[in-house]
């Protein structure tokens, strides 16, 4: 038997989240239901460009939790094991995404992107951590939240994500990628009159 690996990182995660979004948009032409993957697929993308950008510095104590990061620094001081890490939760990503300043640059959300992010992170804490339920889900207003979300995405490329790229090839994928999940959104958005 042949093994197959799969290897991933923040970087691959997000270029692969937009692949993923590119997909889910293209299918909610022909069933409804997939935005439950777009929504999906679009946090995914935005906490990986979160973690990114929060991780540029070569710091992964920003992206960790709390009391993982103190964790590890009292190994380190102590001499003994160092503890294993996780990634924080996606509200307190967020937050931290506004609270530092990397590279000289400092996000601050402008017009409704505070409020689309909120939201998409609860339709995919919804749909991820789904109750026995019937849910009706208004989807009119979802390309206009994943608008602000790309629009937060290119913004954080634009200041530090540019130097996070393994290769060119990597930066020409999430580039194409990003370009082309924003083209779409921007058609669904004329589409569905918001």
């Amino acid at each position: 038997m042949t093994e197959h690996w799969l290897h991933t990182d923040e970087k691959a995660d997000l270029v692969a989240s937009l692949a993923m979004l590119e997909v889910a948009i293209n299918q909610t032409a022909k069933d409804i239901a997939a935005w439950k993957w777009v929504v999906i697929a679009m946090h995914s993308a935005l906490q990986s460009a979160i973690a990114c950008h929060l991780g540029a510095i070569g710091n992964s104590f920003l992206v960790a939790k709390q009391e993982d990061a103190e964790a590890w620094l009292k190994a380190h001081e102590d001499g003994t094991p160092y503890p294993e890490m996780m990634m924080d939760s996606f509200p307190n990503l967020y937050e931290k995404l506004k609270r530092q300043e990397i590279y000289g640059y400092k996000f601050v959300p402008r017009g409704t992107q505070g409020r689309s992010i909120k939201k998409i992170n609860e339709y995919r804490n919804e749909f991820i951590h789904f109750m026995p339920k019937g849910w009706s889900l208004e989807v009119s207003g979802l390309p206009s939240m994943c608008q602000d979300c790309l629009d937060v995405i290119n913004e954080l490329d634009e200041h530090t994500l540019d130097i996070r790229w393994h290769d060119d090839v990597q930066r020409s994928s999430f580039r194409i990628l990003l370009n082309s999940c924003l083209e779409k959104i921007k058609s669904l958005k004329t589409e569905y009159g918001t």
